[in-house]
């Protein structure tokens, strides 16, 4: 059997891609703020785990924390205050991609321009094109009898039940509608849930298998600290011994997670019901903003190493400056997010 699908439709708006697809950048733009000088900036996550505003890029990058907006901008004492209120809520925010953001945003009561704002570019969802097909594979096999090998992204799953032959179509819709307990007029509502959490999933751990290379070798660069005369510095042994464990328990912790959603996966196909996909989707739901958190901690501070030692070189001493300023700074937090984890128990 031969799957015609047609592309969905694409956002047109003014948002970079960088900023739709990060996790740890967000375009004030998004967000109702009073003061329009900060429609151009965004909040921007440090390899601190501080959020601070970038207002500019171009002759260099001016960040400024987020106290200090008033210093900068002149404007009605009300409306800065106003912004002050909102930006000091984003800041705490332990990531800024659009999955967390929806949870977050909604719980903060913070409304966006648009709920097109919080949708990844259509480039990352092709890019993460193989690791949904791992998850769409099931659905299309149980239903269709056909492989996904033509899926390029969550939103051609919706269309595959509607640009094929009609009786097929309405064919195909009664399967799953009994595989599902569900009626007909539920199955798109399903499908684009569906979707939608499959591509988180595969976001994060395309995220994930980023960072993982990028550990390994952070901490053979580190390694080489404990190599030199600096071994002789107890204090650096041990703030070197926290950054090691410590990045490795959130590794670990957050790879664990991702192996429990696939076993959790394959039960709701085992046991397939509205019930059984109802509780999937709130448990991966509930895990957004604590595995955006940990990603994106992670993320800032490798990317942060690879940009000031790029080859990755640096004397015994400039070594242990970044460790100590950079590295260990947050790390306590980012452990507490993943140890605060929900169960990944349905």
């Amino acid at each position: 059997m031969t799957i015609v699908t047609v592309e969905p439709p694409k956002v047109q708006d003014d948002l970079s891609e960088v900023d739709r697809d990060s996790l740890h950048t967000l375009p004030l733009k998004i967000v109702p703020l009073r003061l329009a000088a900060l429609s151009r900036a965004r909040l921007i996550k440090t390899s601190r785990l501080e959020s601070e505003i970038e207002l500019f890029r171009d002759a260099g990058v001016g960040l400024i924390s987020i106290k200090s907006l008033p210093d900068f901008i002149q404007a009605d004492p009300e409306d800065v205050e106003a912004d002050l209120e909102i930006l000091h809520r984003l800041g705490d925010l332990n990531s800024f991609d659009v999955f967390s953001l929806r949870n977050s945003l909604r719980d903060l009561k913070i409304d966006v321009r648009s709920a097109s704002d919080l949708q990844l570019s259509g480039s990352m969802e092709e890019k993460l094109t193989e690791y949904m097909k791992s998850f769409t594979r099931p659905l299309v096999v149980n239903v269709f009898g056909a492989t996904n090998d033509n899926i390029k992204n969550s939103g051609q799953i919706i269309h595959m039940f509607t640009n094929i032959d009609r009786d097929v179509a309405l064919k195909n819709m009664r399967k799953i509608a009994q595989m599902m307990g569900i009626t007909i007029a539920d199955i798109p509502d399903f499908l684009e849930k569906y979707g939608d959490i499959y591509l988180s999933l595969s976001y994060f751990r395309q995220c994930l298998d980023e960072i993982v290379p990028k550990f390994d070798q952070f901490t053979e660069w580190m390694e080489e600290v404990k190599t030199t005369i600096l071994r002789e510095n107890r204090q650096l042994m041990d703030k070197c011994s926290f950054v090691n464990d410590g990045l490795n328990e959130v590794l670990s912790s957050v790879t664990g997670r991702f192996e429990s959603f696939d076993r959790n996966s394959q039960t709701f196909w085992e046991n397939i019901s509205m019930d059984s996909f109802q509780a999937l989707h709130r448990l991966i739901i509930a895990h957004h903003e604590t595995i955006g958190g940990v990603l994106c901690g992670l993320t800032v501070k490798l990317n942060s190493w690879e940009q000031k030692f790029p080859n990755h070189a640096g004397s015994p001493q400039k070594r242990a400056d970044f460790i100590l300023a950079e590295m260990a700074p947050g790390l306590d937090r980012l452990i507490r997010l993943e140890r605060s984890a929900p169960s990944t128990t349905m």
